[in-house]
């Protein structure tokens, strides 16, 4: 072969070379970007179903979907233990479990365990983050005494608490709650700011509400036969009489939550007005023949009716700053069955409660401004049976829980979990629920026990105690609670940990 012919071959031959070299390179690289695909295809599938919950049970060779457990305690460190297995780690953890009813077990030493039997639900989230250990040997202190106590309430923010000690003198005691030393002050009302009673006559001060910003209190002066309020300031004593400033006899007066210088009133006539502090005015009626209301939020007030001449009642609601109430609902099967009405806004969702009898009904939807014609949309969420007359309609803290609270039975609804329970007391109630936090309810009498929301984890925190409100301090170190002790009332305090 010609040495030309030769070169042109070899050129060629190379040629060829390279380009089936190029060719399997990326034939390989299209093969190797392709399972890099896949893995990363299949590393995200698995992700996301780990995500949502799914695991492999050994027991039945299943792949299943379980749901995610978050756990936590106060105090945190504690042992979490479900269904007889411990968990490494202590709390706050987190752990999957397969969906179904499980035991969970929290212990501390020096504390007393927590026990529950839960739900878990598939590619859900259940949040056990609320578990309150109560220490073995507490340490109890008395942070003040009183000679008695004929009036005592709490601020909404936990710091105070507010103490009339005789009836009949209008002088008002204070007494620190988040502090480690706890300090008293008191706090007197100027007698050119009441009525004085007529010779002969007795008096008596007691404590109504706080104001939302915890400076404010209601006090009700009875005077002979005749009644009035007045709203004293803690900080600087300073006293308002409501009744003679704002000329209105009233049988029930509330602070808005929106803003201290407005009440609400169910005057003497039986109608729902609304007072201005700031500007001393009252309102027009913005309801009539009303037989009680509730301030539930900063711009809601709910009202119930007293029959009308065909024995027609009614439950509604005034907007804040409207001049019209609105109807949400009639009833006229009975007019001796308890009627009660409440609002309350959880995670962006509106929520109506009626309790008409036994019958609860709890509906979700919005509440356009009374004034205006916007269809009322509400649609059913859950409807209970409640044994017995209720008494006290409300939500929690935290609006989660709707309750009802009458003799010696609380019947809540979880808005999360969707479920209701009832807790048993051991004395009646005498009034409203208290709630610690929102997730626990303080039962006080002659013991004093919390409990878990739904019943469970009942703790005794104090022997030998008062009929008075309970509170936990804003700082969460102490439950705060009135006993008696040689012959005296103290307010005491039982330390929740024991650093």
């Amino acid at each position: 072969m010609p040495l030309f012919t030769q070169a042109i071959s070899g050129v060629y031959y190379s040629s060829m070379q390279k380009h089936r070299n190029k060719r399997r390179k990326r034939i390989q690289l299209a093969f190797v970007y392709t399972l890099m695909a896949i893995a990363v295809v299949a590393i995200v599938s698995i992700l996301i179903l780990v995500v949502q919950g799914y695991r492999y049970n050994r027991f039945d060779g299943k792949i299943e979907q379980g749901g995610l457990v978050q756990f936590d305690s106060r105090p945190s460190g504690a042992t979490v233990t479900v269904d007889d297995v411990t968990l490494a780690n202590k709390t706050a953890n987190k752990v999957t479990l397969t969906s179904g009813s499980h035991t969970i077990t929290m212990s501390r030493d020096g504390y007393s365990s927590w026990k529950k039997d839960v739900l878990v639900r598939a590619g859900s989230v259940l949040w056990l983050d609320y578990t309150l250990l109560f220490p073995n040997s507490p340490e109890i202190t008395t942070a003040s005494r009183y000679t008695t106590v004929s009036s005592a309430l709490a601020s909404p923010n936990a710091k105070t608490m507010a103490v009339i000690v005789q009836a009949q003198a209008p002088e008002i005691s204070l007494t620190t709650l988040d502090t480690d030393t706890p300090v008293t002050s008191k706090v007197s009302i100027a007698t050119e700011n009441f009525t004085a009673p007529a010779a002969g006559a007795s008096q008596t001060f007691s404590l109504v509400s706080w104001d939302k910003d915890s400076n404010l209190l209601l006090v009700k002066h009875v005077y002979g036969d005749k009644t009035e309020y007045l709203s004293v300031d803690r900080r600087s004593s300073k006293t308002r009489n409501i009744t003679t400033e704002l000329g209105v006899s009233v049988e029930k007066i509330a602070y808005s939550l929106g803003d201290s210088n407005i009440l609400y009133a169910r005057t003497t006539s039986n109608e729902l007005r609304r007072l201005d502090l700031g500007s001393s005015t009252v309102s027009g009626p913005l309801a009539t023949n009303v037989a009680n209301f509730t301030v539930t939020e900063d711009r809601t007030i709910t009202y119930e009716s007293l029959p009308d001449s065909e024995g027609i009642r009614t439950v509604g609601y005034v907007t804040s700053g409207n001049t019209k109430s609105r109807t949400i609902a009639s009833f006229k099967e009975s007019t001796t069955a308890d009627l009660r009405i409440t609002t309350g806004e959880y995670y962006g969702e509106h929520y109506v409660v009626t309790l008409y009898g036994e019958t609860l009904t709890i509906k979700k939807g919005n509440l356009p401004s009374s004034d205006s014609a916007d269809a009322l949309k509400l649609t059913e969420v859950a409807k209970l049976t409640v044994s017995g007359s209720g008494t006290y309609l409300g939500f929690s803290p935290t609006n989660r829980m709707v309750y009802v609270g009458a003799g010696t039975r609380i019947v809540t609804y979880d808005l999360e979990l969707k479920n209701s329970a009832t807790l048993s007391l051991q004395e009646p109630l005498v009034r409203d629920v208290a709630w610690l936090d929102g997730f626990h309810i303080a039962a006080t009498g002659q013991n004093s026990y919390y409990y878990d929301f739904d019943g469970t984890n009942g703790q005794l925190f104090a022997s030998n105690t008062l009929n008075q409100p309970a509170v936990l301090s804003s700082n969460e170190k102490y439950i705060y609670y009135f006993a008696m002790s040689e012959e005296t009332t103290v307010l005491r305090r039982v330390k929740l940990t024991n650093d």
